[in-house]
């Protein structure tokens, strides 16, 4: 009976009880019960789940996590260029944020896992985290609607993960700019502006007299990753 519970997890109470309780924090009723074991149902275990895996959610999720990351961060940057959008989103919604998001909603020990994927430590494997992510948005989506997705972005998103730490543009740049030029360009961040709990933080990332890149964001650290950001795409066209 143990190799049962463990081999087929949707026939677990204690692990039914744990996503019931996961779904009222998300306040997800009672009747949505099935689509949320499918959202925690990884693919390894896709032949023997009665209500099939979570592949077809994390396609979806993918999809609404891209459309609203974009909307946020065009009414929070309306100053900013197509590419520097595209590289502020490109930070969120990659493999290394997603997977931060899903460890802060603990997506890795809820999840339904073969046996061997689980010895293999598939619970924090990054790929299977980032996957978990968005299949959980789509539930969200399905359940609730558009407006609950969003929050759920923004919450566990974009307001719990910090770019800088998964995209060190600041270290790209100066090992660049070391290895060419035997210098290392420094940094001059203002507060431009904002009510105080949403400043707006304006760098430029110097090298001498010349200016390498420009870039804002809603904390120092963030700004200056945009700087160098933007030193590198200009570095990046001024080499090809």
């Amino acid at each position: 009976m143990t190799e049962l519970v463990e081999k087929h997890p949707w026939e677990d109470e204690a692990w039914l009880a744990r996503i019931r309780r996961f779904a009222r924090k998300l306040e997800i009723g009672p009747e949505h019960e099935s689509l949320m074991v499918r959202a925690l149902t990884h693919r390894s275990l896709a032949d023997e789940a009665p209500l099939g895996d979570n592949e077809r959610l994390e396609f979806l999720g993918d999809s609404v996590v891209a459309l609203l990351v974009n909307e946020h961060l065009y009414r929070t940057y309306p100053e900013h260029s197509e590419g520097q959008l595209t590289r502020l989103k490109q930070q969120y919604v990659c493999e290394p944020s997603l997977a931060q998001a899903a460890l802060g909603l603990d997506l890795g020990a809820l999840l339904a896992l073969a046996p061997g994927d689980e010895a293999a430590g598939g619970r924090e494997r990054s790929s299977i985290l980032s996957d978990a992510f968005e299949a959980m948005l789509a539930a969200v989506y399905l359940a609730r609607g558009l407006d609950a997705a969003r929050e759920f972005v923004l919450r566990e998103l974009v307001e719990r993960v910090d770019p800088s730490t998964v995209w060190d543009y600041k270290s790209r740049l100066q090992e660049l700019y070391q290895e060419k030029h035997r210098a290392t360009p420094t940094y001059s961040t203002t507060v431009d502006g904002g009510p105080a709990h949403e400043r707006i933080f304006r760098s430029e990332v110097r090298a001498g007299s010349e200016t390498l890149g420009r870039g804002t964001g809603r904390s120092k650290k963030l700004a200056e990753q945009a700087a160098a950001a933007d030193a590198l795409e200009r570095l990046g066209h001024a080499s090809s």
